[in-house]
């Protein structure tokens, strides 16, 4: 016969462990949020809405917005509306599909490019300042839980759990 309390018991150490989890993760979240107001301090003045567009194009080459906002999880007309931005600035630029010219392609511009270069080495490097007593072993260790996280949430919000943008090569980086 299993003893109830030792399995009850267990059953609490598991909660217990879930609810630091969750803990450390809704804090992990609120401090993430806080730091978008560091993405305006670093060169080439993109917001995150932007640098996530950019990134996007600059992973993928050029998409239609439908690709963009599915791989954002995002509403097509929140890319329609940072689009509009991003081509006045010279950041996108904006064609008719030539299989189907009532869609339009987005691609990402020199300029576009160049600016996204510019912050991601800025904040990259920032990161390094910030993590410094880190070696590389826990650099991808951690990136590997952080993509495992979102892969266990995405399937939560609808969006598939593979992974699409900065995938890991485990085999480069064992």
């Amino acid at each position: 016969m299993v003893n109830q309390s030792s399995t009850r018991d267990d059953k609490s150490a598991h909660t217990v462990a879930f609810e630091e989890f969750a803990g450390s993760l809704f804090r992990f979240t609120r401090t993430i949020r806080s730091t978008s107001g560091l993405w305006v301090q670093l060169p080439g003045e993109l917001k995150r809405s932007d640098v996530t567009i950019l990134r996007t194009l600059s992973e993928h080459g050029e998409c239609r917005p439908g690709f963009i906002a599915e791989a954002l999880g995002v509403g097509p007309s929140v890319i329609s509306r940072q689009l509009v931005t991003l081509d006045e600035q010279a950041l996108v630029v904006r064609r008719r599909d030539p299989e189907d010219g009532r869609a339009e392609l987005i691609a990402l511009t020199p300029t576009g490019r160049e600016r996204l270069d510019t912050m991601r080495r800025a904040y990259v490097s920032g990161m390094q300042e910030h993590f410094a007593d880190w070696d590389e072993a826990k650099v991808y260790e951690a990136a590997a839980i952080l993509e495992e996280i979102s892969d266990h949430i995405a399937p939560a919000l609808g969006r598939d759990g593979s992974r699409t943008t900065n995938q890991i090569n485990e085999k480069e980086h064992a």
